[in-house]
């Protein structure tokens, strides 16, 4: 594996006893797996109609996957308690956007972010961020970027509360039965 190329997390100051951020690594798999998890069934019970709960094997693929071909310039960090791993943070990205574009060109990253259940409202988020936002200022990035649910209102009150603003909104409709 690659991992030992992943940019190396910015030390941050947290207010959570005992919360180390630190670069994930191949160990951490099966708790990055559960933390989705956790995060998949709180998204399938705000909107089961657009989330679902995975199963645990693929979760576990999907992120020994995204830890193989991780670039040097990305960052995929945990949060840590006490040894615990309660939450991670990916940014992905220093991309700018082609001058052929009408938005705006910008070098930008964007951010998953997912707490475990029990944990959620006590930093861990809060932390995870300012570490995100430490190393795209590292990095000389202007923006960082993410997607929250629509029903997500504890997620979407942490970012607001952090400085994010809505850009754009997505709209689905769907054109079959399920």
């Amino acid at each position: 594996m690659r991992v030992g190329r992943i940019a190396d997390a910015p030390e941050v100051d947290v207010a959570e006893p005992g919360l180390l951020i630190r670069t994930a690594r191949p160990a951490d798999i099966p708790a990055l797996a559960e933390i989705y998890l956790s995060l998949a069934r709180h998204h399938a019970a705000l909107d089961p109609v657009e989330y679902r709960v995975p199963e645990r094997q693929a979760v576990h693929a999907r992120f020994a996957a995204e830890l193989e071909a991780a670039e040097e310039e990305d960052l995929h960090v945990v949060a840590e308690v006490d040894g615990v791993v309660v939450g991670q943070l990916d940014a992905i990205g220093g991309r700018r956007r082609s001058p052929g574009s009408m938005r705006v060109p910008r070098a930008s990253a964007s951010i998953g972010i997912a707490v475990l259940d029990g944990w959620r409202g006590r930093g861990i988020g809060s932390a995870l961020m300012r570490a995100a936002e430490d190393w795209a200022r590292e990095r000389g990035l202007d923006v960082l970027e993410l997607e929250v649910a629509t029903p997500n209102e504890g997620g979407r009150r942490l970012y607001e509360r952090l400085g994010y603003i809505r850009t754009a909104e997505t709209m689905v409709k769907p054109v079959r039965d399920r």
